[in-house]
């Protein structure tokens, strides 16, 4: 069993009216299989109400399911006896990083989660060392969290996780919040935890470009997964994203549109390095 599995999963939230009453039940997430191997890079992908964030929800047990199963790490999520093991395997980051950051300096901030899991002292000072180098945050630790930009302060919320030793990370659309450069910080150190650290990650978000880095990709519409593969299979069915009203990443999109002028492109080109070299050649 990998790391992170969920069977024939379904969500359903009730909806009320505005004086309270029941007005039906919508279905967030519908019977969905996913598995994720240690060590994988998984993106999710989904326009807003696609259930994407609801079914990151259901990773650390924030949500339980109305039907089907969710295993981490082997534990299933309505164990309660198992609540907090199941925490600790996968920790999550949310969109808004001052919701998250709640220490008056970085290093504080990023030692609170180990100490309340009771690591000794001498251990959590090593722990806040190694998780703000793993982030590029090392030299910032002894700053006010007030004082960083929105891609900064990001990756402190992310140092704030990975100093808790999780074996999975998952990311809820970290980059919604940050302009271009703070979205690019944010990746580039999500990448560095996964490429060096070993860390599983999943990444929710509807941009196109963070997708990129992944080793799979699930795609979700209405509840449903609807597409999965690599990258370059999952982008290169462009018209079948654009029906969802997803887009593709801008050199993808470009190369698409020169293959159907006639240019002999391969599928699913990524980068605009890729893009360029095919044009090369």
């Amino acid at each position: 069993m990998g790391i992170l599995q969920a069977k024939k999963l379904v969500f359903e939230y009730i909806r009320r009216d505005k004086d309270g009453n029941v007005d039906g039940v919508t279905r967030a997430v519908d019977e969905v299989d996913l598995d994720v191997e240690r060590g994988d890079f998984i993106a999710i992908l989904g326009h807003n109400g696609s259930g994407k964030s609801t079914l990151a929800k259901h990773m650390n047990a924030i949500l339980y399911p109305t039907e089907g199963t969710v295993w981490v790490d082997g534990m299933d999520t309505i164990d309660e006896e198992k609540l907090w093991e199941i925490r600790q395997t996968t920790g999550m980051v949310f969109q808004n990083p001052d919701n998250q950051i709640i220490g008056a300096m970085v290093e504080e901030d990023v030692g609170f989660g180990p100490e309340n899991m009771g690591v000794p002292t001498k251990e959590i000072w090593e722990r806040v060392d190694e998780s703000l180098k793993a982030v590029g945050m090392y030299e910032y630790r002894h700053h006010s969290p007030n004082k960083l930009s929105g891609g900064q302060k990001q990756r402190v919320a992310i140092a704030g996780v990975v100093a808790m030793h999780p074996k999975c990370i998952v990311l809820d659309e970290p980059t919604a919040m940050l302009d271009p450069s703070g979205r690019k910080e944010v990746i580039r150190a999500v990448r560095a935890l996964n490429d060096v650290e070993k860390i599983t990650v999943i990444l929710i978000t509807h941009y196109m470009e963070e997708a990129v880095y992944a080793n799979k990709v699930f795609v979700m519409d209405e509840g449903k997964i609807v597409m999965k593969g690599t990258p370059r299979e999952v982008f290169s069915r462009v018209e079948e994203l654009e029906e969802i009203r997803l887009d593709v990443p801008h050199a993808t999109k470009l190369a698409y549109e020169l293959q159907k002028a006639g240019l002999n492109l391969p599928d699913g080109i990524l980068t605009a390095e890729e893009l360029v070299e095919a044009l090369c050649r």
